[in-house]
């Protein structure tokens, strides 16, 4: 019975590792318990260039993949189209790419395409059911994870396909665990309600941090003031903004000017886009890191550690920059996709 709950709080721990919420924690205990191997999935839109804000979630992949679980990964080249991010078919030559970082990373996935989901009638049929009697307004706020405005939704219905599209994934590749950045969050639950609906199981909700665009500049008022999916929605780093990302193509002379014209306030963890990088990025990647304080050599695997002595002022803007320009040069070298 020792080995069986140590191996069960080993489980645990990696799927929790590195994420802001659960959605419920009852419940993933509990799927632990009853499957050895339960089934995962994330699902992300093509892009030419690869940034280094989607590696919480390929992270995330491999943790779960060593707690013994299946890991699906859709491509979701319709849905970008949606969000016009390009064609399908220019879409879906950029897939190549996320495969190789994710081999590279040691994560071994079953590859699922949206082309593939579309054409299934019977993925139609569920898209019409969870339609039905799905209030307008919720899918409205689940759109917010588009950073899509009003407006732009009256003018092009497909907007609010999308949220419901992502919600039927999960009923159709009948999965367990659910994983997205915490703006996702109204798609989410959004999904939660569908799986419960349409398939009588539960849908764990895995939240994991938005890292920051690098110039991402919130002050105290809007952090109080702003509702937060949205906020995190507006900020997260993202291709659309050059500046505000750190490309895996990038050269070293790219990364070090992005990081040195980062927003990073001293003394100020919340939404400080360097900060989130170590906690969140380099963290996760290597499991520990050397830094360097006011009171001497310190090397840590906690993350509140971090924003603990960057608190404090123990460690100074500059120096954090040192440590992102010194870290992340390392890993896009390691992963470099061209």
């Amino acid at each position: 019975m020792e080995n069986l709950d140590t191996d069960f709080q080993y489980r645990l721990n990696l799927v929790k590792y590195n994420v802001e919420e659960v959605v419920t924690e009852g419940e993933l205990e509990s799927l632990l318990k009853e499957s050895r191997a339960p089934r995962c999935y994330v699902g992300y839109e093509p892009s030419s260039r690869v940034h280094i804000g989607w590696l919480p979630w390929m992270l995330k992949l491999r943790d779960l993949q060593r707690a013994g679980f299946e890991v699906i990964v859709l491509e979701a080249t319709w849905h970008a189209w949606i969000n016009d991010k390009g064609t399908p078919g220019e879409l879906e030559s950029y897939t190549e790419k996320v495969r190789s970082v994710l081999a590279k990373l040691g994560v071994s996935p079953r590859y699922v395409r949206s082309e593939d989901l579309l054409s299934d009638p019977e993925y139609l049929r569920l898209l019409l059911r969870a339609s039905k009697n799905m209030p307008v307004e919720r899918i409205r706020r689940a759109v917010v994870v588009m950073r899509r405005r009003a407006s732009e939704i009256e003018q092009d219905f497909s907007k609010m396909l999308y949220p419901l599209m992502q919600a039927v994934d999960s009923v159709y590749l009948n999965i367990d665990v659910a994983v997205g950045g915490l703006e996702q969050k109204p798609a989410f639950l959004m999904g939660r309600d569908v799986v419960a609906r349409l398939n009588s199981r539960r849908l764990v909700i895995l939240g994991l941090p938005v890292i920051p665009g690098l110039r991402a500049d919130v002050d105290e008022t809007s952090m109080e003031t702003t509702d937060l999916i949205e906020l995190y929605s507006e900020i997260k780093m993202t291709s659309s903004r050059p500046d505000d990302a750190i490309f895996l193509e990038d050269t070293v002379e790219d990364i070090e000017r992005k990081i040195i014209g980062a927003y990073c306030p001293p003394k100020i963890t919340r939404f400080n886009p360097l900060v989130s990088i170590l906690k969140h990025v380099v963290l996760p990647y290597y499991g520990k890191i050397e830094i360097e304080t006011t009171r001497g050599s310190l090397t840590t695997s906690d993350p509140a550690e971090i924003d603990k002595i960057y608190r404090a002022g123990e460690l100074t803007p500059d120096d954090i920059k040192k440590l992102c320009i010194e870290y992340i040069t390392r890993i896009v070298q390691e992963l470099r996709v061209c």
